[in-house]
């Protein structure tokens, strides 16, 4: 029925329906689902696969609410994650409010021998949701998998500490199961604005010498510039994690981003291979698409 006969039947305006609609969808009383083995977004998939050489593309819908399209990408990020995680054995999760936003969305699974593992530190303060070791717990509570915890922070007071830290036994132990995983699944940051959740929490000298070393994004909190090349210096000392290429080691590494801030950062990922899986939404991967196509036509 059309919300137009909804309301004549109940004695509620359009609007209203509308609304009660949208709050019900809200609140988790009305859920839409589809299961079909083909994607609205099949051919853009496709596309991206072909373009970058990736192994499997989830495209979400865009919307003019910022928030709607955040709920759409953890959605295709629980397709991704549904698809992948019971054929790992060891799970490695990184840094990022895009799988943060694939937690509302995951279908609890049992898998047997399952393991999560955080790629880096967590975060010091009040619980955001969204560093590696509240997120690992929360996706091993999904699969009723073992999890793993990190015990340093993420960012290191100065690069002395960061190495302290890197050799504790514990923290080794760790990043050794982590470097050993299967599966990657971590967010894809930019450089601008609030498009990188590390980048957030340095100061501007710090992001300033980033810039100056070229860096285009980051990956759980190693910065890279659009070589795919890690940016070295005091910034990547202190984080506690995996380095650049130990993560791009892993044989199956899915990076969930979108939106023009951090199309660039995005981009140089799926050129060089730092990530060989991508979730992301419409209007972002119809950008990465327009962008090679001009980098093609601009070629000598």
């Amino acid at each position: 029925m059309t919300h137009h006969e909804i309301g004549a039947l109940l004695g509620l305006s359009r609007v209203k329906v509308t609304r009660l609609l949208a709050e019900a969808r809200r609140s988790g009383i009305v859920e839409i689902r589809i299961h079909s083995p083909s994607t609205p977004f099949g051919d853009l998939e496709a596309a991206l696969a072909a373009r970058f050489g990736l192994e499997q593309v989830w495209v979400a819908p865009s919307f003019a609410d910022a928030d709607r399209t955040y709920d759409a990408v953890g959605m295709a990020g629980a397709e991704a994650l549904s698809a992948l995680v019971p054929r790992a054995t060891t799970v490695a999760v990184g840094l990022s409010s895009a799988v943060a936003a694939t937690l509302p969305h995951v279908r609890p699974e049992p898998v047997p021998g399952l393991g999560f593992v955080p790629l880096a530190g967590s975060w010091g303060g009040v619980s955001r949701g969204i560093s590696p070791h509240e997120l690992v717990l929360r996706l091993g509570a999904s699969f009723e998998a073992e999890t793993y915890h990190l015990p340093a922070p993420i960012l290191a007071s100065s690069p002395e500490m960061g190495r302290a830290l890197r050799a504790d036994p514990g923290v080794r132990e760790t990043l050794r199961r982590a470097a050993e995983a299967d599966l990657l699944v971590a967010g894809v940051g930019g450089m601008t604005g609030s498009s990188g959740l590390l980048l957030d929490r340095l100061s501007d000298r710090e992001r300033a010498e980033l810039d100056g070393a070229g860096a285009v994004g980051d990956i759980s909190g190693r910065f890279f510039g659009p070589d795919g090349t890690s940016v070295t210096g005091e910034v990547d000392e202190r984080v506690v994690g995996l380095a650049l290429t130990e993560l791009t080691a892993i044989p199956q590494r899915v990076g969930i981003s979108f939106g023009p801030q951090k199309a660039g950062a995005l981009r140089a990922a799926l050129r060089h291979g730092l990530v060989n899986m991508a979730v992301t939404d419409v209007e972002t991967a119809r950008a990465l698409l327009q962008d090679e196509k001009e980098s093609d036509d601009e070629a000598p």
